[in-house]
């Protein structure tokens, strides 16, 4: 089996001071924003002494309310002065860019039918002006963001260039449409394949856990289960119970602005805010915790930097996507990794995968590691994308001549990019293997509804896929993930219900050696290349289940 990664630091079932620590925190944060007459300190704590709080021999002082209330007080009036930064090196001047402000909200009114005039398209992503007020929004905020790129870390991981790519990708996904698409059976026949069903994003009664059953395994503060999934998943899961739990929980809540970006329409207004306020409560705490050397400059500003551009595309919304043609055909691309770079909240689990294992990583490096996620996320979601018309997705979009051959192709790049990545980077490994848990385990993917109730196309018979009979790619992929261990027919795969993954997983989280032979596992059952191509083979193989409610947001 070889040697199995160490990780450093340990995770044991009872739960850390910095975890207690950080949900007093949450809790006091919620408390003073809730009351109007909590003023400002008259005698802020110094920086030194904040500094110091988090020490092991003054850390338990902050379960005391007094005490946690001034800390938390103090820090506000720090950040307000201009005293402390979230990643840049002058404090937040606009709403934009205010981390803390616990305010964030991308809903927009808007009734247009979101077309853009061919001709005024480059004039619309530049500057903003259309009948879109999500569009505009979006333009203004990206603006905003540009012109104060000193409010935050804008020449590392996330820069300005990224950002206004990622606002351009988005805002023009749904031009240039290619409808000439093949198959292995002949040119244009993909015109008669018949309409790409898949099941809605709901959590399953029989499949998933009930939430009382998955708020007690997989807390989270506002009770969510997509959220629990994201978090608990992916961000939590890429320190491999290496990293404190506090502070992976932490790191996982400061990304609250994502899910809002993504799911704020369905969430109610108390919701809403609780989400807002955690949000806002959480990077308060992941600064403290920079100032005390618990997270390192390189990992707080990057990860703010992260949550800041996430902000503004998640102002966008495609308004075209009812008045758009259904089934195959692609669209405007300009790279697999242009808006998911941003889009995808990597760097949430880039963070503890980086405390637990002590490495870093360069922008090519991030960039190569947004490439094997896209194709993972998007590869898995192109039956429930195709179905819904959600024109994101790369894999949908990047559609062009022979359906079977590219299909083929992105499942072999798949595996090449990650198993060069595993093989790279533990931290590479770790993120890799969590967003693989995340897609079998989280319920909105439906990995299993998928694999098991797939049926092969008879009016279709099946091509080869040079990625499934030739076995070299995904060899490489198993080798690389050997140092990992394996928790062998015991361990979980695609084949399992969510009900039981769950149950099985949290024997495994307060275990390092346990946890990465379980994330590993995950890898090896989702990257298996036959599995790949029944989820994503939409000529060959066909879904017949129960549909539900398509345009449902979990």
């Amino acid at each position: 089996m070889g040697q199995v990664f160490e990780v450093q630091n340990s995770s044991s079932a009872q739960p850390s001071l910095l975890y207690l620590v950080y949900l007093a925190w949450v809790d006091a944060w919620l408390s003073l924003s809730d009351s109007p007459d909590a003023a400002a300190p008259e005698d802020p704590l110094s920086l030194k002494v904040l500094s110091e709080s988090l020490l092991p021999s003054k850390i338990s002082e902050l379960l005391k309310e007094p005490n946690l209330k001034a800390t938390i007080q103090s820090l506000k009036f720090h950040c307000a002065n201009g005293n402390l930064t979230l990643g840049g090196v002058k404090p937040a001047s606009c709403e934009v860019t205010d981390l803390l402000s616990g305010q964030y909200n991308p809903q927009t009114d808007c009734d247009c039918n979101g077309h853009l005039q061919s001709d005024t398209k480059d004039f619309v992503v530049s500057q903003g002006l259309t009948q879109c007020r999500s569009v505009e929004r979006t333009v203004r905020a990206m603006k905003d963001v540009e012109a104060r790129q000193d409010e935050w870390n804008s020449k590392d991981i996330f820069t300005a260039q990224s950002l206004q790519d990622a606002v351009s990708e988005l805002i023009l996904a749904n031009s240039e449409i290619r409808h000439e698409l093949d198959t292995c059976r002949g040119s244009g026949i993909a015109l008669d394949l018949p309409i790409v069903q898949a099941p809605d994003r709901r959590p399953h009664p029989l499949n998933d856990s009930s939430p009382e059953i998955a708020s007690q395994l997989y807390p989270t503060s506002e009770a969510i289960k997509l959220c629990a999934d994201a978090k608990h998943y992916f961000a939590i899961a890429a320190g491999a119970s290496g990293c404190d739990y506090g502070l992976a929980r932490a790191i996982a809540d400061c990304g609250n602005d994502i899910l809002i970006g993504d799911y704020c329409e369905a969430a109610d207004a108390r919701t809403l805010k609780l989400l807002q306020q955690n949000g806002a409560a959480a990077i308060a705490f992941l600064k403290l915790c920079n100032l005390s050397n618990l997270v390192t400059e390189w990992q707080f500003d990057n990860l703010m930097a992260g949550v800041l551009q996430f902000r503004v595309i998640g102002y966008y919304r495609d308004h075209a996507r009812p008045h758009l043609p259904g089934g195959l055909y692609g669209s405007r691309i300009t790279g697999l990794t242009t808006h998911r770079y941003i889009d995808l909240g990597l760097f949430h689990a880039v963070v503890p995968a980086s405390l637990a294992t002590g490495e870093q990583l360069t922008k090519p490096e991030y960039s190569k590691l947004v490439k094997a996620c896209a194709l993972i996320n998007d590869l898995i979601d192109f039956r429930s994308d195709t179905k819904r018309k959600q024109r994101e997705n790369v894999v949908l979009r990047g559609l062009h001549g022979n359906i079977c051959v590219y299909l083929d192709e992105l499942i072999g790049e798949c595996l090449d990019t990650t198993a060069s990545l595993v093989e790279s980077s533990r931290l590479c490994a770790f993120v890799l293997m969590s967003f693989c848990n995340w897609s079998i385990m989280g319920s909105h993917h439906k990995i299993n509804e998928l694999t098991e109730e797939l049926e092969v196309e008879d009016k279709w018979p099946l091509c080869q896929y040079t990625s499934v009979n030739n076995q070299s790619k995904h060899k490489r992929l198993l080798d690389s993930l050997t140092p990992f261990g394996t928790l062998g027919k015991e361990g979980p795969s695609v084949s399992r219900k969510r009900i039981e993954l769950d149950k099985r997983y949290a024997t495994c989280i307060h275990d390092k050696r346990r946890h990465s032979a379980w994330l590993a596992d995950m890898c090896r059952s989702l990257l298996c290349p036959q599995t790949l191509r029944k989820i994503v083979d939409v000529v060959h193989y066909r879904w017949d289940g129960h549909a539900g409610d398509a345009e449902y947001c979990p």
